[in-house]
């Protein structure tokens, strides 16, 4: 089999370092902001509701603006080199504002490289083999993930900290260490080079875009209606410590979910350049349906890791094979575009889903809000058009 191309590769290795980077800042951040800097939940809920307002807006508003621009690059090299600022901000705090000064700034780069990043990936690979690239990508990606965790929590455990205000100094370091493997991820940026578009554009007029096809706007349909009911991993996790699984085990458990998701999306992805994205698509929205009404009714501890292996390989089958899907459906030129409207309604839908799913599990239990979504895996999975057109 032929490899990839070097750009593919490359933006696989700069994600897996933001990745180490970004998971061990955020995990902490509850136990940071309530512990060591001695804010309220309101606190917390004005920072993480403000971070992913501002990812949510600059994923739609960056992607249309690579579009016109014609160029990716630049919004991936500020994208990635934002967060090192956010992250050395967070690691100085004092005081809860400045967490969410810094979280802000991290994740405005977040939203300002993911669409123009993964237009360039899909720019970058043979549409034939669309589905390989996205799968490593999220290999590499989730490999990260899993290394950022078990960095943080190495780290934590090396220094013997609580989440104290006496052990502030050694959360300081461990969130200061992010930033090292973030300045190595926006570093390998500078190796990136743009795509050059097969029709350079008229010099002096604007170029001509071609508008987004149904079959576009049926996948992102499907994609926002199953993000309705995927809400935040954090509502599995609590699942897994009311089993009585102990802080550390929850952690391990959380590790399997991203070992898993990190073997499995390369296959997956090359899977759904052989069958058809629709088939991945199903198959992982209905494992995660299945996983979460599962992690409901979870009895032992043991259940929970078991689950998360198969959340693990759901999100695997649905996660790179459905940006696949998007950009296989979208314009060359329009691509950021396209991706950049997904995103905005996925990540507006996956907000409302976790108000909704805090708000049943208070007044129904958690078998109502996690069984929300094996109803939207359902409903999503009937919506999706099964032979998407492609537009190369």
């Amino acid at each position: 089999m032929k490899r990839l191309p070097r750009q593919v590769v490359l933006l696989g290795w700069i994600s897996l370092l933001a990745d180490v980077s970004g998971e061990m800042t955020a995990p902490l951040i509850p136990l940071y902001l309530t512990g060591v800097l001695g804010a309220g939940t309101v606190a917390l809920g004005l920072v993480e509701g403000s971070a992913e307002a501002v990812v949510t807006l600059m994923k739609a508003v960056s992607g249309w603006h690579s579009d016109r621009a014609r160029r990716r690059v630049p919004y991936i090299r500020w994208g990635y080199g934002l967060p090192v600022i956010g992250k050395a901000i967070i690691a100085a705090a004092v005081a809860w504002p400045m967490v969410g000064a810094g979280r802000v700034l991290d994740r405005l780069g977040k939203g300002l490289r993911t669409t123009p990043r993964d237009a360039l990936l899909a720019d970058a690979a043979p549409a034939d083999r669309r589905g390989h690239a996205f799968g490593l990508h999220r290999a590499m990606d989730t490999a990260g993930a899993l290394a950022g965790v078990l960095i943080a929590a190495a780290l934590l455990s090396a220094l013997g900290a609580n989440a104290t205000p006496e052990d502030a100094a050694a959360w300081r370091w461990t969130l200061g260490g992010a930033s090292i493997a973030g300045i190595a991820c926006w570093s390998l940026t500078f190796l990136l080079r743009e795509v050059p578009h097969a029709e350079a554009a008229v010099e002096g007029h604007a170029p001509t875009q071609a508008p987004l096809s149904p079959a576009f706007w049926r996948s992102t349909a499907a994609l926002t209606l199953f993000a309705l009911g995927n809400s935040s991993d954090a509502f599995l996790l609590l699942r897994a410590s009311e089993t009585g699984l102990g802080a550390v085990m929850v952690i391990l458990c959380y590790a399997t979910f991203n070992l898993v998701y990190a073997a499995a999306s390369l296959p997956a992805g090359r899977l759904s350049d052989r069958l058809g994205r629709a088939a991945l698509l199903r198959a992982g929205w209905l494992m995660q349906g299945v996983a979460y009404l599962g992690f409901a009714f979870a009895r032992e501890g043991w259940h929970c890791f078991a689950l998360m292996a198969l959340y693990g390989l759901a999100v695997a089958c649905h996660e790179g094979v459905g940006k696949a899907m998007v950009a296989d459906a979208a314009p060359r030129d329009r691509r950021g575009t396209a991706l950049g409207i997904a995103f905005a309604c996925m990540g507006a839908s996956a907000l409302v889903a976790s108000v909704m799913a805090g708000v049943l599990w208070k007044v129904a239990g958690p078998g109502v809000a996690l069984g929300l979504g094996l109803v939207t895996s359902m409903l999503a999975a009937l919506v999706m058009p099964s032979r998407p057109a492609s537009a190369r």
